[in-house]
C-alpha cells in the first residue's frame, strides 16, 4: 500500500503492483512460502518451507531461505535439453 499522504487513510491510497506474479506449472511449495509481485517461478520448481520469494527462480530449480535462492538444479529424466 501507498501511505504518502497523511491526511487520507492508508487503505484508500491505492497500491503501487510491481506487476503480475507467475507461477508455472508443476511447482511445489512447501508450507508459509510467500511469493512477492513481479516474480516468476519457472516450471517444476520446489520452493522450501518457510522461504520468500522476492526474485525470479529460473525453471527446474530447488530454491529455498529469505529470501529465496536457488540452492541446486532439478535434472528429471524425462526433461528434454533445449
Amino acid at each position: 500500500h501507498r501511505f504518502d499522504d497523511p491526511e487520507r487513510p492508508v487503505p484508500w491510497q491505492g497500491f503501487t503492483s510491481k506487476g503480475p506474479t507467475r507461477v508455472e506449472s508443476n511447482v511445489w511449495c512447501g508450507a508459509n512460502v510467500v511469493v512477492t509481485g513481479g516474480v516468476t517461478i519457472g516450471e517444476r520448481c520446489v520452493i522450501g518451507a518457510n522461504s520468500v520469494v522476492t526474485r525470479d527462480i529460473p525453471a527446474f530449480s530447488v530454491a529455498a531461505g529469505i529470501p529465496a535462492r536457488v540452492l541446486r538444479p532439478i535434472d528429471y529424466p524425462d526433461r528434454v535439453s533445449t
